[in-house]
């Protein structure tokens, strides 16, 4: 039987700093390189009451599900001019890679949500992701000696 876990709370995931989003937000990693998941991150974001993750831009989509709250997500489709997404319980919302996107919470309430990105837009996958692959070849090397 594997020791590997199959289930949990995300609220027992530990908190991965992400200040360079937004100050105050809450980031855990539910799958990715860790866990399950090569190729992609699937994040779990609380962005505090009134409080924002300034505009950015990417060139991997964002593929997003509201938990809780009610907030925005500002996207330039064109040129100096913005659409607003909705971010609602239970809504799911997709930033195409390429725009510049701002998010907002300007609700009294947390807005919490999941979003998937590549492994390669997210910086802690990122970089576990790194190590694993330099492992790896250290032990290729290790046996190509042998």
């Amino acid at each position: 039987m594997s020791e590997e876990k199959n289930y949990g709370s995300i609220y027992d995931l530990p908190l991965q700093n992400a200040s360079a989003l937004a100050p105050d937000i809450q980031k855990r990693t539910i799958y990715g390189p860790e866990r399950f998941w090569k190729d992609y991150v699937m994040r779990h974001f609380i962005l505090p009451p009134h409080k924002t993750i300034p505009a950015h831009v990417h060139d991997w989509d964002h593929l997003m599900f509201t938990l809780s709250g009610d907030g925005v997500v500002e996207v330039e489709e064109e040129k100096g001019r913005r659409v607003s997404y909705q971010m609602k319980t239970g809504y799911w919302t997709r930033v195409p890679g390429g725009l510049v996107h701002e998010y907002k919470n300007d609700a009294e309430t947390p807005l919490e949500f999941f979003c998937i990105v590549p492994t390669c837009g997210d910086p802690h996958a990122k970089k576990y992701a790194m190590r694993e692959e330099r492992a790896k070849r250290r032990e290729e090397e290790k046996a190509a000696v042998k």
